[in-house]
């Protein structure tokens, strides 16, 4: 599809899916760019005779303006941080610098540098290119991760290559398992962090202490290169990721091509449905298609819809999959075998697939940057791409269709992480330990000094003459028990009821919003019916049950905040703002069935035993006037409505998932935004620093509906605990502009009444 023809019919099928639904095409925007600003040749740039006719052989003849300033900002010996569009070349940018200055040094035995990528599968897909240029100055690269055969592993502990490419799931497990990987890190000198962008939240401040624990092994001072896609804040997140500051190196947005953008109204039908209709539309006419969709499940359920409706073979491609099924996806939608894939953020990341005609995303993602991140998997190498964005009943993308050029326009979000991750600091104390053997109390960053009592109680370290040591058995105990790094909590275990055999697993709190009895879950293009949920053996017991059941399943819940210790506060206005530690319990009371089709409630079933579980996160608090409701219900129907709209406003000015924040409203007028993950994830913090911006946002989304008093594009939460019950948008307007009037500041007091989430 590289000609305007082509891109025609990719719109005309786009048109014909939305008009078959009684949707529409409301919003069109074309992007163009050209080449990156070019650099000079390779042999100006002092590069290696060998290295320069490496590159020229792939077509390499000059760098870009950027690469150039990466490599003479490395060879001064700083940090840096490259940030630059998808497919511009950012992995020569940083290979070229590193593999350089391997070339000139004297060689220690072992890997000198260490590349991390955040998959198995993408730096399977990098390698090759990788290792043409490093062979050329004669050195070796390796591959190390959990798909790496026995045979190969001896080989690479045997004779280790000079460059590791591996991940940082290998590296946190081998650093506190392996006495192999810890010789092979010894004499690292270089990290390379690439598609950093992705470590933020959990994943980032779990990978903030394997590089701390990388580089203690290394038994000094690492030289760090992070690259990755376009965000708000890229020298902040290097600094939280590696303790120091780097210099900022800046690329282009997009390489050579043109992007047309659609949203798309769904009209009366569900966003999946209408998803699944683009995507067999644009495939069944030989367009190569890539959906996103941020859930697991409703990856699974787009496919289903299509491949039902349409007759169009759609692949799924999502995280709890196994590594040779993803594969066998990958390799068939590169090869051509198949034409459409519904991807989870798995495929977000730079896999080349070749010649990609269009996206579809299911609806907005988590933040801007990962639209960017989405986008550039289409119209590159010169290419025309498609990318039409499905937009339904929700408030940010209400407020979006109304303001288009305003999302379009807006600067890339920030990434965060949580250092104060309580959860998380404890995990990887015990992890350094098991590697170190022992480690002065006073050499520890404050984070894992903090979290030694709390081990120390357990039984898990001991504290002796100013030294910490692991008691080993337990700390091993330990780790293994809470030793994933894509989550704050433990996992349940997916066990299919007949044969016992494991399906899978899902993270806690998340388990409890889909795995309560009576759930449908969709897992490996199968349907199953949850049949129980035993939170103490952390196990779920599953039963394969038709695919044309023909609905979907929501929980019905409860949050209630039950501690909260304050670490920071300020005033907002005439309000008082606390970020805290904050204690939650869940409570799963029964759930909705909702039809596949159209999303509306079939049923609603409540629980004989609820499913309930507590933990500690991170969160704000604050408290609203009441503007005059005497009526009880009244009053929780502003506040409960206020706080979905903070919510919605908080997504783009934090670039949050739907997922990543909570929220809890009282009768007293408390509102609490909280991390969903256990410790935090550091979303809530950034609530806290911009929490003016998101107050503006939730007004306008409160003043601009033309709505009688609420619904799905103002106030309405796909993820609200009591099905969208007790909400008023009009009082809840009332409440922002009471506050405004306030002549002194409000005490903030302790919440009162039944929480509503």
């Amino acid at each position: 599809m590289r000609s305007e023809a082509g891109l025609e019919e990719m719109l005309e099928a786009v048109r014909h899916a939305t008009l078959r639904l009684g949707g529409r095409v409301a919003f069109t925007y074309r992007e163009d760019h050209g080449e990156p600003e070019p650099g000079p040749a390779l042999e100006e740039a002092g590069l290696p005779g060998p290295l320069v006719n490496a590159l020229n052989s792939q077509g390499v003849t000059r760098l870009y303006k950027y690469q150039y300033e990466a490599l003479e900002t490395f060879r001064r010996g700083r940090d840096i941080v490259i940030v630059s569009g998808t497919g511009t070349g950012k992995t020569e940018a940083f290979l070229i610098p590193v593999v350089e200055a391997l070339s000139r040094e004297s060689s220690a035995r072992g890997p000198r540098a260490v590349i991390i990528y955040p998959t198995k599968a993408l730096a399977r897909d990098q390698i090759a290119r990788m290792e043409r240029v490093a062979a050329a100055v004669g050195l070796r690269l390796g591959v190390l991760d959990g798909d790496t055969p026995r045979s190969m592993r001896s080989k690479i502990y045997a004779d280790p290559p000079d460059i590791l490419v591996t991940n940082p799931d290998l590296l946190h497990y081998g650093m506190a398992f392996s006495g192999n990987i810890k010789r092979l890190v010894r004499n690292t000198e270089y990290v390379v962090l690439d598609e950093f962008h992705v470590y933020r939240g959990v994943f980032g401040s779990h990978v903030r202490w394997v590089l701390y624990r990388l580089e203690r092994l290394a038994g000094g001072s690492v030289g760090f290169v992070m690259a990755g896609a376009t965000i708000g804040n890229p020298v902040d997140l290097g600094r939280s990721l590696t303790g120091r500051e780097p210099d900022l190196i800046k690329g282009p947005p997009r390489r050579r091509g043109s992007v047309v953008h659609l949203f798309v109204d769904s009209g009366p039908v569900s966003r999946w449905s209408m998803s699944a209709a683009i995507i067999a539309f644009l495939a069944s006419r030989g367009v190569k298609v890539l959906g996103f969709v941020d859930s697991q499940q409703m990856a699974e359920l787009i496919a289903r819809i299509a491949r039902r409706n349409w007759r169009v073979e759609v692949a799924v491609h999502r995280a709890g999959l196994p590594a040779e099924v993803r594969r066998e996806v990958e390799d068939s939608f590169k090869e051509g075998r198949i034409n459409a894939v519904v991807a989870t953020p798995t495929m977000e990341l730079g896999i080349d697939i070749g010649d990609l005609d269009a996206i579809t995303m299911a609806h907005l993602p988590r933040s801007f940057s990962s639209y960017l991140q989405r986008a550039g998997r289409a119209g590159r190498r010169g290419r025309t791409g498609l990318v039409a964005t499905v937009m339904a009943d929700d408030a940010i993308e209400a407020y979006f269709l109304r303001r288009p050029m305003e999302y379009f326009s807006q600067e890339p979000d920030p990434a965060y992480v949580e250092p104060g991750n309580r959860e998380i600091a404890r995990l990887h104390l015990a992890a350094h330990l098991l590697a170190k053997g022992g480690e002065p109390l006073g050499r520890l960053p404050l984070e894992l000094r903090e979290a030694v009592n709390e081990l120390e109680a357990l039984g898990v370290v001991r504290v002796s003459g100013g030294m910490v040591y692991p008691e080993w058995r337990r700390a091993r105990d330990y780790v293994e028990a809470h030793g994933g790094i894509r989550a704050a909590g433990p996992s349940v275990r997916i066990v299919d009821e007949v044969t016992g055999k494991q399906l899978g697993s899902r993270e806690v709190p998340a388990a409890l919003y889909d795995l309560y009895p009576g759930a449908i879950y969709y897992l490996a293009g199968g349907t199953y019916l949850v049949l129980d949920l035993d939170l103490e053996a952390l196990r779920t017991k599953v039963r394969r049950v038709s695919d044309n059941i023909g609905y979907y399943t929501k929980p019905i819940y409860t949050i209630d905040v039950i501690a909260i210790h304050p670490l920071e506060d300020r005033k907002t206005g005439p309000l008082r703002l606390v970020y805290a530690d904050v204690k939650l319990t869940v409570v799963v009371e029964g759930y909705l069935a909702k039809d596949e089709y159209s999303g509306e409630v079939i049923s609603e079933t409540f629980l004989d035993e609820p499913v309930k579980w507590s933990y500690w996160t991170k969160g704000v608090v604050t408290r609203y006037p009441n503007p005059g409701l005497t009526d009880p219900e009244d009053a929780i129907s502003a506040y409960h409505a206020l706080e979905h709209a903070l919510i919605h406003a908080a997504r783009p000015v934090v670039g949050a998932s739907d997922t990543d924040l909570g929220g809890v409203s009282y009768p007293s007028g408390h509102i609490v935004i909280y991390d969903s993950a256990p410790g935090g994830n550091g979303a809530s913090r950034l609530v806290f620093e911009r929490f003016e911006r998101v107050v503006d946002i939730a007004e306008n989304i409160l003043a601009g509906c033309s709505c009688e008093d609420g619904c799905p594009k103002c106030i309405f939460s796909p993820y609200c605990g009591v099905n969208n019950r007790f909400l008023s948008r009009r009082k809840a307007l009332r409440v922002l502009q009471a506050a405004h009037r306030l002549p002194r500041e409000l005490k903030l007091g302790t919440p009162q009444g039944s929480p509503i989430a």
